[in-house]
């Protein structure tokens, strides 16, 4: 089976969202005796949360994730067309060196071909004498 990297990025943050659902709320109250005595108590209550703000944060996430795919993905596209130039341009330096190769490689035998002309000529010339 095959996920896009969007996708499980989404299932994960459901996944975390959906288990960190409770939350913490935590009143402090200090009072004051006129004698001076300070008193303070703490106050640990937990509540669970709505569905809807759990579907919230899930959107929020899911948002935050695309905005960040998107971005990772516009950096892999620039990053790919800097090596797509690299590429094209090492091709470009390549072929110059094939032809210019070629074209030495067609200089040495049109002086072999003359020289082997020239060698004929003067075996004719030699023989003549």
């Amino acid at each position: 089976m095959k996920f896009s990297v969007k996708t499980l990025f989404v299932a994960a943050a459901v996944a975390f969202t959906a288990t960190a659902c409770e939350q913490t709320k935590t009143t402090e109250t200090t009072t004051t005796t006129p004698e001076g005595t300070t008193a303070t108590v703490t106050t640990d209550s937990t509540a669970t949360m709505s569905a809807e703000e759990a579907g919230a944060k899930m959107d929020a996430a899911g948002d935050k994730m695309e905005g960040k795919m998107e971005e990772a993905g516009a950096k892999m596209d620039a990053k790919m067309e800097a090596a797509g130039d690299k590429m094209d341009a090492a091709g470009a330096k390549m072929d110059a060196k094939m032809d210019a190769a070629g074209d030495k490689m067609k200089a040495m035998g049109n002086a072999a071909a003359k020289s082997a002309e020239q060698t004929k000529d003067n075996m004719k010339e030699a023989a003549k004498k």
